[in-house]
């Protein structure tokens, strides 16, 4: 994948899958539905919890892809056509493609009954990726300013948008915004990883607590996901050594 932080939360909810299907491994009991067993085995509150579950692991991997195109080809995409209508497509894709992430990994949050999912939710109402999303890739012509208790429109400047810039009008004043969406998705991506880092701590004190060698495990997996968001590497040996590689900071 192109992008570090997009990688980084593709490799956070690979991680997640694995460490969930291993615990569904066994199987449900006889004549017992496998909803059931999840419930059971996932300690979730409800058996259609997996279903939901299932579809928010689904679409943060799909929206991490289609997050890592735009991230690499911006607006213009790979055509060698400046098709405008191109655009518009990327961008309003790329906008809902964060709403769609930022729901989906919050009701894994909700579901893995997070202490911390209250202040998650602050920080996720409060990224500028998903209020520029609100202005121009749902309420366009119906947003509400609940500060001044108003109802304003905005729309792209057409012959503005260009790789990863943007800027749009605020019909309602005139007045306008420039944006950067690289720090916008990253400052996103960055959230979701947390998020999902949290979910996974919480998963293995809850469902792996009186077994300590697979809380060994994933402790490594925890590591590994942690070095690589940094930018390092892991080497495990035959041995069972492991060589971490951090990165250096440049000296300014």
């Amino acid at each position: 994948m192109h992008s570090p932080k997009a990688k980084a939360l593709y490799d956070h909810v690979d991680f997640l899958r694995n460490l969930i299907n291993g615990r569904l491994a066994k199987g449900p009991r006889e004549e017992e539905s496998f909803p059931c067993y999840a419930k059971r085995s996932l300690k979730l509150n409800d058996g259609k919890d997996w279903s939901f579950l299932c579809s928010g692991m689904d679409l943060i991997g799909d929206t991490s892809l289609s997050l890592d195109h735009f991230l690499r080809f911006g607006m213009e995409g790979v055509s060698r056509y400046n098709e405008v209508g191109e655009k518009y497509l990327r961008l309003y894709g790329a906008l809902n493609s964060t709403y769609i992430q930022q729901e989906a990994v919050f009701t894994i949050c909700k579901l893995c009954q997070l202490s911390e999912q209250s202040a998650f939710r602050d920080r996720l109402e409060k990224l500028e990726i998903r209020d520029i999303r609100h202005k121009l890739g749902a309420h366009s012509i119906d947003y509400i300013d609940k500060q001044k208790e108003d109802v304003l429109s905005f729309v792209p400047v057409r012959f503005d948008m260009r790789g990863l810039h943007l800027n749009y009008i605020n019909n309602n004043d005139l007045s306008q915004i420039s944006v950067n969406l690289l720090s916008g998705i990253n400052e996103h991506l960055d959230l979701m990883s947390d998020i999902i880092y949290a979910t996974l701590e919480k998963i293995k004190k809850t469902l792996y607590k009186s077994n300590p060698d697979k809380i060994e495990e994933i402790d490594k997996g925890l590591e590994e996901l942690r070095v690589k968001r940094a930018g390092g590497h892991v080497f495990d040996h035959e041995d069972g050594t492991r060589a971490i590689f951090s990165p250096v900071a440049e000296n300014i």
